[in-house]
């Protein structure tokens, strides 16, 4: 069943639901004003009790009215959100952009070595950081930023199961995250792009991606990857192999790669993956 689909029968059953109260209403008037007819006395109450009931029916349709619009504009910024991000990566058709993103970070030995290559072919890119080794390591944060790169918010302890249990988890992750920037960087120092832990991918964060607008955040996912994810000590050249395939016909690439302690191979395949995207036109840019 689609997405419009399940819409459709969702107004459907509302639709229903209201006819109903209604007809139960009517009912009730009815049945009230026969029995007083009939008896010929409390027809004052009865008189009461029937607009009573029609005024709780139609306190019931306005409500529903009310919630329905309500979850509709939701939907309609939610979306108005998405087009935007898409509008500020996909600048025109001619311009090729990649945008590098390190996820799952910092740490002590990977990611100042790809600090170096980056710095080596002056590429900027993008580090979604844990809050708690962002605490662990509070130099690497620090360098991040003064080397020029941009810094996401991927939640305190990516820690799926507690993260994805509410959305008040969800929000307390990434709000003690921003604490821990801030006491390394200064409290003038923000940050309100994320990246969810696994990605914002499917209808079960649905409520997740709403709260994340309504506060305020930008959340990205990727399109390309050279798939560090799926193994350790995966051999440099499949490592490139896989982004190549990914990145297939696209002109604007966002990249997920990791700079955990474990992916030393990232590191190894790094350099060739960014000379393959600048013989092939890319620019890069950082993610806003």
């Amino acid at each position: 069943m689609t997405r419009a689909q399940r819409q459709r029968r969702k107004k459907q059953r509302k639709r229903f639901f209201l006819v109903f109260l209604i007809v139960i209403s009517l009912f009730f008037v009815k049945t009230s004003y026969k029995y007083n007819h009939k008896t010929g006395s409390d027809v004052v109450e009865a008189q009461k009790l029937s607009e009573s009931i029609l005024m709780m029916s139609e306190k019931s349709a306005i409500n529903m009215a009310l919630e329905h619009e309500k979850e509709l504009m939701e939907a309609q910024k939610l979306e108005k959100e998405r087009l935007e991000r898409k509008e500020k990566l996909e600048v025109n058709n001619n311009r090729k952009v990649a945008y590098l993103t390190f996820d799952d970070g910092p740490s002590e030995s990977t990611t100042p070595q790809i600090l170096d290559i980056l710095k080596e072919y002056n590429v900027k890119a993008t580090f979604f950081v844990i809050g708690n080794l962002a605490e662990k390591n509070p130099d690497m944060i620090k360098r991040i930023h003064e080397e020029g790169h941009v810094i996401g918010n991927h939640s305190y302890t990516h820690n799926y199961k507690h993260i994805y249990s509410s959305t008040t988890n969800f929000l307390n992750e990434l709000s003690s995250t921003e604490k821990v920037l801030k006491d390394i960087l200064g409290d003038e120092y923000e940050t309100k792009i994320i990246r969810f832990p696994g990605g914002s991918f499917g209808n079960k964060k649905v409520n997740f991606k709403k709260v994340a607008v309504k506060n305020g955040y930008s959340y990205y996912d990727w399109n390309s990857l050279n798939g560090d994810a799926e193994g350790h000590n995966i051999p440099k050249n499949k490592l490139i192999e896989r982004f190549k395939y990914t990145s297939q016909n696209k002109n604007t690439l966002t990249v997920l790669m990791h700079d955990t302690n474990a992916k030393k191979t990232t590191v190894d395949a790094l350099p060739e993956i960014i000379e393959y995207l600048q013989q092939n036109g890319y620019e890069f840019d950082t993610l806003k």
